[in-house]
């Protein structure tokens, strides 16, 4: 089954402006996490999902394909549709989040693997919180079975308790699942914790949990210090 990644990228980050474009070493973020999807191994196709016309241009002089979508989107999942539509709807997807520009590649090789697999409708990976983590509510948090099928997100530090893990924003979609995901109407839990995924759970499609080492990945961008420390992990592991 061939899987494919669409990276949805929008201009309108509140936290950080034209975050996207973000300058990491001479390169825009978005131009990174393009092509380390471009670049595994395991990936059949790669394309930039973007309401901004100066985004799609740095996808493409990097040598990237990019569409422009419909600015009105108000998830990145919807974005991701419309230009998976435009191919057919065909195989599985992955959900590569724009602003994680340095994604390990063994987490994607097991996201990868767990969609051949068949057994989910949606698959994504969790790692052990580091200390501070579970308290912060720019990292999201996920509660499993003992099966690896999440039961619920939060920014909250869940369970209480723990054993807390953090989620990885990747998200392998299999055949359909994208499409359905997009035709959902938005649910109370989400909008209270500002977390799409909680829609789909709400609406009874199951999500299984890849659990991963800590891995090479810096992490997300959320804020200026964020963009910071990426730009120092940059300088610190570039020949």
């Amino acid at each position: 089954m061939n899987i494919s990644a669409i990276i949805p990228a929008r201009s309108g980050s509140t936290r950080l402006p034209n975050k996207p474009l973000a300058d990491i070493g001479g390169e825009p973020m978005i131009v990174h996490t393009w092509r380390a999807a471009h670049r595994h191994p395991d990936i059949h196709r790669v394309c930039v999902a973007t309401d901004s016309q100066e985004i799609a241009r740095a996808i493409a002089d990097a040598g990237g394909e990019a569409v422009l979508t419909d600015p009105s989107h108000t998830t990145g999942t919807d974005r991701c549709q419309e230009v998976w539509h435009s191919w057919g709807d065909g195989g599985a997807v992955i959900n590569l989040q724009g602003d994680e520009p340095f994604p390990d590649p063994h987490h994607l090789s097991a996201v990868c693997a767990a969609l051949q697999e068949k057994q989910w409708d949606i698959v994504t990976a969790m790692r052990s919180a580091s200390p501070g983590e579970p308290e912060s509510p720019h990292r999201v948090k996920v509660a499993v079975n003992g099966q690896l099928q999440a039961l619920y997100f939060s920014r909250a530090p869940v369970p209480s308790g723990g054993p807390f893990h953090i989620h990885i924003g990747m998200y392998g979609f299999a055949p359909g699942a994208l499409k359905r995901c997009s035709a959902l109407p938005q649910s109370a839990l989400e909008q209270s914790e500002r977390l799409e995924q909680l829609r789909w759970l709400e609406h009874g499609m199951s999500i299984g949990m890849v659990s991963v080492e800590d891995g090479t990945s810096p992490g997300p961008v959320d804020t200026a210090e964020d963009l910071d420390r990426l730009r120092l992990w940059f300088q610190q592991h570039t020949p």
